[in-house]
């Protein structure tokens, strides 16, 4: 699932960042080291080669890092979720379409948490010139 998610989200955005931060997932990282060091297993060290990512993980139990991330994430996901179960859905792929589009809708209405006076949709115009086209980049498969 970490390698589907990085492949569409990089699709919807259409750009790779070039440094993405990660919470300390087993999925990704092996050992942890002191400080931020960190022992990257062999499939995410693959991923990131693929896309030229640079991940920066999280100090061990700092929730203060990620705390307005997982609070926004939080925020939304309870009005989507609450969403979800009051519909039906013909198949998984209509309802990651809906999904999708909902998220696509959220950011033009939503201010940004830094500039209350732009919605993340105006910030992430500015961003996006910032980040890797993706045009060359296809999905990166994990080969068992």
């Amino acid at each position: 699932m970490l390698f589907d998610a990085h492949a569409r989200g990089f699709a919807v955005f259409g750009r790779v960042p070039k440094r993405g931060i990660y919470d300390n997932m087993k999925t990704a990282v092996d050992k942890i080291g002191r400080s931020k060091q960190r022992s990257i297993n062999a499939r995410f060290e693959a991923m990131k080669g693929h896309y030229l990512l640079d991940p920066e993980f999280c100090y061990r139990a700092a929730g203060s890092e990620k705390g307005i991330i997982e609070k926004n994430v939080q925020d939304r996901s309870r009005g989507v979720v609450r969403e979800i179960t009051e519909r039906r859905w013909s198949t998984l792929a209509e309802l990651n379409d809906w999904l999708q589009r909902s998220c696509q809708d959220a950011w033009q209405q939503l201010a940004h948490p830094e500039w209350p006076a732009l919605s993340i949709a105006d910030v992430w115009q500015d961003e996006a010139s910032r980040l890797m086209p993706c045009a060359f980049c296809a999905p990166f498969l994990r080969k068992t």
